[in-house]
């Protein structure tokens, strides 16, 4: 091994050690918060700063699947006010899945990736009354992306999407979008059109072109009409989803009918 290798060997298995060390600490907080030990509000705010850690660093050493759960588990951080021993179970789904993985040393194959995302926990709305709980069967299982710089708008998506029965996945950029669609072969994908760096027009774009979506729902979700020059050659298996007042809410149901 040259000096090169043995530095990048030597990183990564400083990588691994901490990760494991990021890990522990991140179950011991979830335990002491369920158990009334540790203020919940801290405790949380903990938990999403590691989460966090664990997602920017996990791609550079060769754990890309590390850095997708690290990322849901944000994601499922972020809507959390206390953690209860329901939620701290499903909390250490998340981390055991990235132990697991850090401990055998490798990311594992493309196949295994998506089957291991889609069986982690998700946010759903309460299934108290018939209505919703027959939306959850025929989602059956099915998964959104939403791409969105927009807290408000992804919380918006997230909440029409789950009373559905859909499970929901986030990225804020074209990159972190590309990245997920990759590892998690989503069912439908809807995104902004205003974005950081690459467009939400462009995006979608990119997105119909791909084999692995050619059967999957597009939707953009813009302020423009579909008659807008920005939107012309748009690919037809692309919906427009208006952004204005209530056409949000109408355009998003009808886009939510042609998933069920």
């Amino acid at each position: 091994m040259g000096n090169a290798d043995a530095i990048v060997a030597g990183l990564k298995q400083d990588f691994i050690e901490d990760t494991i060390e990021r890990i522990d600490r991140i179950e011991t907080t979830i335990d002491r918060v369920a158990g009334g030990m540790d203020e919940a509000a801290a405790g949380i705010a903990e938990l999403r700063r590691e989460a966090h850690t664990v997602k920017g660093l996990a791609g550079s050493f060769g754990f890309p699947l590390v850095g997708a759960i690290a990322h849901r588990l944000e994601d499922y951080i972020a809507e959390l006010t206390e953690i209860d021993d329901l939620e701290a179970a499903s909390l250490v789904d998340f981390t055991s899945w990235i132990r697991e993985i850090i401990e055998s040393g490798t990311n594992p194959p493309a196949d295994e990736e998506t089957r291991i995302l889609r069986s982690l926990p998700t946010r759903s709305a309460k299934a108290d009354d018939v209505d919703v709980k027959s939306a959850v069967a025929v989602a059956q299982d099915k998964e959104v992306l939403l791409v969105t710089a927009t807290t408000v708008q992804a919380h918006f998506l997230q909440r029409e999407l789950r009373e559905k029965g859909f499970r929901t996945i986030t990225a804020r950029t074209a990159v972190e979008a590309f990245q997920t669609v990759v590892q998690s072969h989503p069912d439908a994908v809807i995104t902004a059109a205003v974005l950081d760096g690459l467009s939400g027009i462009e995006l979608i774009r990119a997105l119909a072109a791909m084999k692995t979506l050619a059967d999957k729902k597009l939707g953009l979700l813009t302020s423009f009409d579909a008659s807008h020059p920005d939107l012309e050659g748009l690919p037809g298996n692309v919906a427009i989803i208006n952004n204005r007042g209530k056409q949000t809410a109408e355009h998003l149901a009808k886009f939510i009918e042609t998933m069920m």
